[in-house]
């Protein structure tokens, strides 16, 4: 089989030098952003499917209407998925397909995310502050990163906030979509914790914003440093 950047380059040849398919194709104004982006994602799979398999496509997709069929089975399935999850499935069909997948197996194939952890080792990053991957920082943050530092062991609610919202933001690495964005609240966020806890939460950001519209150091020995010589009092080193 031929190295997989040059069957997909032969792929955006195709779509770039060849005449679409007619058949079922609308009226462009008649078409919303993302339907033509769907559509357009389509036509790579199977310009990638036409070059990278010839022979299997000509027996199965060489008739024009069946063709017509196939898009549209394939537009239903791939119609979440963003470009960047369609090139990721491309790139391992190519790779590691020795026969062309069905849909829902390419479906699969795009949605496999390199690197992403599971949901308890995501909990454990997110309560430490150390991510492996940008989706267990998004969740964290959505989460509440005062609540994980502060988390118990025995801590379900949080740990079942976090895992909602950890789904969420994998659920859009797996479909290729932007990782940052609003996550609507569950029913057991604020009306579930404490009210002490969210008066301190709301306190410690506050002391935060504060800090910084007055551009105070954070670090201690700065801090000391800002007010010695706010105060005109000179120390030695060694002091």
């Amino acid at each position: 089989m031929k190295p997989v950047d040059e069957l997909l380059n032969a792929a955006r040849a195709t779509l770039t030098t060849s005449s679409l398919t007619p058949i079922g194709e609308p009226v462009p104004e008649n078409v919303t952003q993302l339907e033509h982006q769907v559509r357009s994602a389509v036509r790579r799979v199977f310009a990638t499917l036409k070059t990278a398999y010839p022979a299997w496509y000509e027996k199965h997709y060489g008739d024009t209407k069946a063709e017509q069929l196939a898009r549209r089975v394939w537009m239903s399935v791939i119609q979440e998925l963003g470009d960047e999850a369609v090139n990721r499935g491309l790139h391992r069909m190519v790779q590691e397909c020795k026969f062309p997948p069905s849909p829902s197996d390419f479906l699969d194939l795009c949605k496999q995310v390199k690197g992403l952890p599971s949901i308890q080792q995501a909990w454990d990053e997110a309560r430490a502050g150390k991510y492996t991957h940008k989706a267990v920082k998004v969740a964290a943050e959505a989460t509440s990163l005062f609540d994980l530092r502060s988390a118990l062991d025995g801590d379900k609610a949080l740990f079942q906030r976090f895992e909602r919202n950890y789904a969420i933001v994998m659920r859009r690495a797996q479909t290729g979509q932007p990782l940052e964005g609003r996550i609507a609240k569950g029913l057991s966020h604020d009306s579930m914790r404490p009210r002490e806890q969210i008066q301190l939460e709301h306190s410690r950001q506050e002391a935060e914003r504060i800090v910084d519209v007055l551009e105070i150091p954070k670090d201690p020995k700065a801090c000391r440093a800002m007010l010695l010589a706010k105060l005109k009092i000179r120390r030695d080193d060694h002091v």
